[in-house]
């Protein structure tokens, strides 16, 4: 049996917000929201834009709610109707742009220093080279790589099948081997954001 005749797993907060249950809500807000936002900043770059497309999103989930049918991930299906809320904005522009962590550490202020200048430089090095790829590329890579979806959960919300995600995938990460070196998918994992 295929993964798309499942029925959709039913998780509890979703089912409790389609009811109307406005803490269920708040919940799904407080934890989507951020990735949401980070995930909009790489298909949009425009700060503003984004978070007033979020909102957006989150204000039509709260008056459809009745209407809303249970999903196999909330998290997909958000970022799905994200994506498609940003493709329809004009002033979207399909940039990517990094976010560094701040870590401090307070036993050795210079190392820490080096290390991070070190860390800037290889996330700059990984990001120059994503920004490389043709634009469907990129997508693939920052649901895979950088959201931990699956590549059938970033096939659905590119609108591609399963197999047009997977080879999107493949040339993506051996346009980063020729770039990057052989050591570019380890790379891309360990430098992913959180």
């Amino acid at each position: 049996m295929s993964q798309d005749n499942l029925p959709p797993a039913t998780d509890p907060v979703w089912e409790d917000f389609k009811k109307g249950d406005r803490d269920a809500f708040a919940k799904l807000y407080d934890e989507h929201a951020p990735p949401l936002i980070v995930y909009g900043m790489r298909v949009s770059g425009e700060e503003a834009v984004v978070k007033d497309v979020v909102q957006d999103l989150f204000v039509e989930l709260w008056r459809s709610r009745a209407q809303l049918q249970s999903v196999r991930s909330v998290r997909g299906y958000l970022l799905k109707a994200l994506r498609y809320k940003l493709m329809r904005k004009a002033a979207v522009r399909l940039l990517y742009k990094e976010e560094l962590p701040e870590q401090a550490d307070p036993v050795n202020p210079e190392a820490i220093i080096l290390e991070h200048e070190d860390e800037t430089i290889r996330r700059q090095l990984i990001r120059r080279a994503i920004d490389r790829l043709p634009r469907r590329q990129q997508e693939v890579v920052n649901l895979r790589f950088y959201q931990g979806l699956t590549t059938e959960e970033a096939a659905e919300i590119m609108a591609v099948n399963y197999q047009s995600a997977v080879n999107l995938l493949h040339r993506a990460v051996d346009q980063l081997r020729k770039i990057l070196g052989p050591g570019a998918l380890t790379l891309l994992i360990l430098y992913r954001e959180g």
